[in-house]
């Protein structure tokens, strides 16, 4: 308690006894100056509590496919011990499952309060694996794309990076709230999945957002998570995520054809001369057995596949099993098609109808 007296001020602390001091009202100034001057450098200091980075569902309709390698050897780890990472990662890959998506718009917005400190845009979005060998050099040096920078208080910096072209929203020194429209989820720089790559620095060194780690600290260790009790809703570690799986009367070529959106068929052509079932996840371990079922309308299997057990972590793979037209021609009804890692279903598809025309 505080009693002004004149030129003096009086402080009492109430207790059992009661103490009191008298300053000077220069002294007083003085104290009062300085606990206020600690509160103010301690909320300076203050860390961003950080939102999601993205206006999507984790889980449904986008993934985290890569996190910060925790590993410091050759090898890589993500804050889990897990595989979701590769060496030298340095950010959080939250990923988009289909380039349609990216076509369509996903926004990438700010995770905290800041100013935008830098940016880079114009860089195009495309498959890093499609350029020319010397494109490659020059884009590997552009690395994160079409980048947003957002400052913090108390050497804080968030960022945004691989934003789809023409997209980015703001401008160098504008201030921004969280939850702000930074641009859109692209596929530009040095990536070969839709995403935005965000990352958390502290005087422009790189923290992991979910341990509270350096890049290159120990995994399976937590010493502090940046995130909001929001957005740790959603952020649930997930090592194995589907991001497409369906039916179509042609192989898939690869991986990208599987991503563009457009190759499942829910409907397929009575002449067709082939039917494949197939299925493109993230999160495959060392040790995993996959199976692939396809079946025909009267639940007898028309084909299936037996791979063998990875030989190593993979951070994204795709299988596939297919069948020729019977001599008969395709029976009407329903196909339906099962994935099971390990022997545990993890996806079934039953929504490719064989229509007779």
């Amino acid at each position: 308690m505080v009693f002004l007296n004149g030129r003096n001020s009086v402080i009492c602390r109430i207790g059992p006894l009661m103490k009191c001091i008298t300053l000077s009202l220069f002294a007083f100034a003085l104290l009062t100056s300085g606990i206020a001057s600690s509160a103010q450098a301690q909320t300076k200091q203050r860390p961003p509590n950080l939102e999601l980075p993205i206006k999507c569902t984790i889980g449904m309709d986008c993934f985290i496919q890569h996190y910060i390698d925790m590993d410091p050897t050759k090898g890589a780890a993500d804050y889990r011990c897990g595989s979701l990472t590769y060496d030298n990662h340095k950010g959080t890959d939250i990923r988009l499952k289909t380039v349609s998506q990216m076509t369509t718009g996903v926004p990438v917005i700010a995770a905290a309060s800041g100013v935008v400190a830098n940016l880079r845009s114009g860089v195009k979005d495309q498959y890093y694996s499609d350029y020319s060998k010397k494109k490659k050099k020059e884009i590997y040096n552009i690395g994160l794309g079409n980048t947003v920078i957002l400052k913090h208080s108390g050497g804080w910096e968030t960022y945004y990076a691989h934003m789809r072209k023409g997209s980015i929203a703001v401008k160098i020194g504008q201030k921004i709230k969280t939850g702000d429209v930074l641009g859109y989820v692209g596929m530009s720089g040095l990536t070969d999945f839709p995403h935005v790559h965000f990352e958390l620095r502290k005087n422009n060194k790189r923290i992991d957002p979910f341990s509270g780690l350096n890049v290159g600290g120990k995994c399976g260790s937590i010493k502090k998570t940046f995130w909001s009790d929001r957005a740790l809703e959603q952020l649930s570690y997930q090592q194995t995520g589907f991001m497409a799986t369906g039916f179509s009367e042609t192989r898939p070529k690869d991986r990208k054809d599987l991503e563009s959106g457009t190759k499942n068929q829910e409907t397929l052509n009575a002449a067709a001369p082939t039917l494949f079932f197939w299925s493109y996840y993230i999160g495959g371990r060392k040790g995993d057995t996959v199976r692939l079922i396809l079946q025909g309308p009267n639940g007898a299997t028309l084909a299936q596949s037996n791979a063998k057990p990875m030989s190593k972590n993979r951070i994204s793979r795709y299988f596939f099993v297919g069948v020729k037209r019977p001599s008969t021609g395709w029976k009407p009804g329903l196909y339906r098609g099962e994935i099971t890692i390990n022997g545990k279903q993890r996806n079934l598809k039953d929504n490719a109808v064989i229509t007779v025309k």
